[in-house]
């Protein structure tokens, strides 16, 4: 008799366990990468910047004046192209003057920078200068193009700039031109991004650098801030008399 009540104890313990164990938890301590990736993500609104707005000023005045800037740039690259009255300079490291540049392996070590200036004299005068940004590997990073009419006045500014870490190609170009009126007003603003093959990529998928630069919006300033060496400085004496 006793035997048998104390089977009977074993068997409702039993019974009891095995029904708490089938019991669900109420708390669930599982969380796994996708959980964690899921909680940890944030909404990304993407806002253009300075660099990749349009303008486009439709009147006609304004057409003119870009078809005669574009004149201008081809023509002054044409020169630089043909190599006729360019002049070539560089900015090396722990160098504080700008110098000529010769075109050799030797001189590509520690450049800095290099600069390919058209100073026109002609029935219609202007002044550009192609500047490159080199890397520790001599390869360009950025490129400044600036076009000054014969007043002295920016009228033209081209920004160029690749890179291998976009993130959405190989290599990610980005150009933009700024296109100046007369008077000094912005009338015309382009952007692109593109990969090596020439096709169009989406700016919200990429990284660009963004970097702080000077358009520098007259002669005068640019020739102050980049001193160049002139080929002028010797004295030419006058024959004596006799």
């Amino acid at each position: 008799m006793r035997m048998s009540k104390f089977v009977s104890i074993l068997l409702f313990l039993l019974f009891a366990s095995v029904a708490y164990a089938q019991q669900p938890d109420t708390l669930s301590y599982s969380y796994d990468q996708q959980d964690y990736y899921e909680e940890g993500e944030e909404t990304y609104e993407y806002e253009p910047s300075d660099e990749e707005k349009i303008v486009q000023d439709e009147s006609d005045e304004a057409r003119e004046r870009v078809l005669f800037i574009e004149d201008l740039y081809d023509y002054a690259l044409y020169l630089l192209d043909a190599d006729s009255l360019v002049n070539r300079y560089a900015k090396y490291e722990n160098q504080d003057a700008i110098i000529e540049f010769v075109s050799n392996p030797s001189e590509l070590e520690g450049l800095e920078r290099k600069f390919e200036v058209v100073d026109m004299q002609s029935e219609e005068p202007f002044f550009f200068c192609k500047e490159y940004l080199f890397n520790d590997n001599q390869a360009w990073d950025f490129i400044y193009e600036r076009l000054y009419d014969k007043n002295g006045k920016l009228i033209l500014f081209v920004r160029q700039y690749n890179t291998y870490n976009s993130g959405c190609a190989e290599v990610a170009f980005e150009r933009s031109e700024y296109y100046w009126s007369e008077s000094g007003e912005l009338i015309r603003k382009t952007y692109e991004i593109y990969d090596s093959h020439n096709t169009s990529l989406d700016i919200q998928e990429c990284w660009m650098e963004r970097e702080v630069y000077d358009k520098i919006m007259d002669k005068e300033s640019f020739l102050l801030a980049h001193p160049f060496p002139t080929t002028n400085d010797e004295t030419i004496e006058e024959p004596a008399k006799e």
